[in-house]
């Protein structure tokens, strides 16, 4: 019995453990199953509730799901306002997406830890992008080393003109008027002719006024302008002062719109030169406010496209202000589909793809070998691709943009300081943030 017994127990023990291992395969080829299955990357942005840059990403991601089955992109639209509020707290809490949208800004590169290092991603492809694209995505602006973004769209500033208003105006349109006192003689005619010469929107925030600073700015200070970063650049440098005489001639002379002061520049002021209005306009290269906005207005054959007014003062001339990048996408370290991600993110900015969001957005995608068919984009391209310098206001600290940006409102709308007081508030201001 006893015998039996203990033959018994070892039987059912046998038994047991060949459940047990059957259970687990059974349980590994359930997983295994699992892991095949398609992979879902989550997406987020700030521009995909938008119709245009939406519409044109949605038809990305269809066309991505089509030539690859076996993934799914789940793209959530976020606020644009409190967009980087809200990505923080879910990297924060680990509950952040695989693929993130952002500006080429300090607002990401706060929140670099939770970034993966492309470095090892894009290395077959790296040199199908400008250098100026790669070091804006870089966390140390670096071109060949620490990418954590892949840049969508190139952006930089300049100035669109209307030759349509330039001709009824009496201007000859067959030169461009980047020469300064070519410039005011411009502008003077197309006074005369009850024509406004510049149209620009300060309302809420001066963006019209920032814009035009770093346009003129180009030309005075050329790569130097990344010593706005750190000090070696000034303020009460001869050229700032010079570019802010400039500026502030355009106000004195009565050339821009009178109501800028109460117009906001999204997209008040953008609308009203869409419409025709006014001689100048200081604009992007994409996003918004440019080539393709403008063109299909009012016609590409009346669009006029310069980067920069040229002063004898300034060191240099037909410089563009270029950011190298406006928008780009990132990995999430946290990702588990790290590689689909990457896949993900190349075929946005290749083939396809790149060519059906530039068509559609009117933004410049920063692959040098996409085909450029329309003439106004590609002089823009043009002057990005061989005149390119710093953007000036992305080498300031945010905390100081913002103050700037009160003291623009003094100096230039309420005239409340003096020229003197207002470079001086605004160095004062810059050392305490250096």
């Amino acid at each position: 019995m006893n015998k039996f017994s203990k033959k018994s127990r070892m039987t059912s023990a046998l038994l047991m453990a060949v459940m047990l291992i059957s259970s687990t395969f059974l349980f590994a080829a359930g997983t295994q199953e699992k892991e095949e299955g398609p992979v879902e990357l989550t997406v987020w942005d700030f521009k995909y509730s938008e119709e245009v840059v939406g519409g044109a990403l949605k038809d990305m991601d269809a066309l991505f799901m089509e030539n690859n089955p076996d993934v799914i992109i789940n793209h959530v639209a976020q606020p644009h306002d409190n967009y980087y509020e809200i990505l923080a707290a879910a990297l924060s809490s680990g509950e952040g997406p695989d693929v993130i949208m952002a500006h080429t800004d300090q607002r990401i590169w706060n929140l670099e830890e939770f970034l993966l290092d492309l470095d090892g991603y894009i290395g077959d492809w790296k040199d199908d992008m400008a250098d100026s694209a790669w070091e804006a995505c870089s966390s140390t602006k670096e071109a060949d080393k620490n990418i954590k973004l892949i840049p969508l769209t190139a952006q930089g500033l300049g100035i669109y003109y209307n030759k349509a208003n330039f001709e009824l105006a009496g201007v000859d349109t067959s030169t461009v008027p980047s020469d300064w006192d070519t410039f005011l003689d411009t502008c003077e005619q197309l006074k005369q002719a009850g024509i406004t010469p510049i149209i620009s929107g300060n309302g809420g925030m001066p963006f019209g006024i920032d814009f035009a600073y770093r346009t003129i700015l180009a030309n005075f200070y050329g790569k130097d302008l990344t010593g706005f970063s750190d000090g070696t650049a000034n303020f009460t440098d001869e050229e700032f002062i010079a570019a802010t005489r400039m500026l502030k001639t355009l106000f004195s002379k009565g050339y821009v719109n009178v109501e800028n002061a109460t117009m906001p520049y999204f997209m008040d002021a953008i609308e009203r030169f869409k419409a025709g209005e006014g001689g100048f306009f200081f604009g992007l290269t994409s996003d918004i406010a440019h080539w393709k906005d403008f063109g299909e207005a009012f016609g590409y054959e009346n669009l006029g496209y310069m980067p920069s007014i040229n002063s004898s003062e300034a060191k240099y001339s037909d410089r563009q202000s270029n950011q190298g990048a406006g928008i780009a996408f990132g990995i999430v370290n946290d990702s588990e589909h790290a590689q689909e991600a990457a896949d993900y993110l190349y075929a946005l900015v290749h083939g396809e793809s790149a060519s059906l969001f530039l068509s559609r957005t009117g933004a410049i995608v920063p692959n040098k070998a996409l085909p450029i068919e329309n003439e106004s984009l590609a002089t823009v391209v043009d002057y990005m691709s061989n005149n390119g310098v710093p953007d000036f206001y992305v080498q300031l600290d945010a905390a100081f943009g913002s103050e700037m940006y009160n003291y623009i409102q003094l100096f230039f709308l309420t005239e409340e300081i003096t020229l003197n007081e207002y470079i001086e508030k605004l160095q004062k201001a810059y050392e305490l943030n250096l």
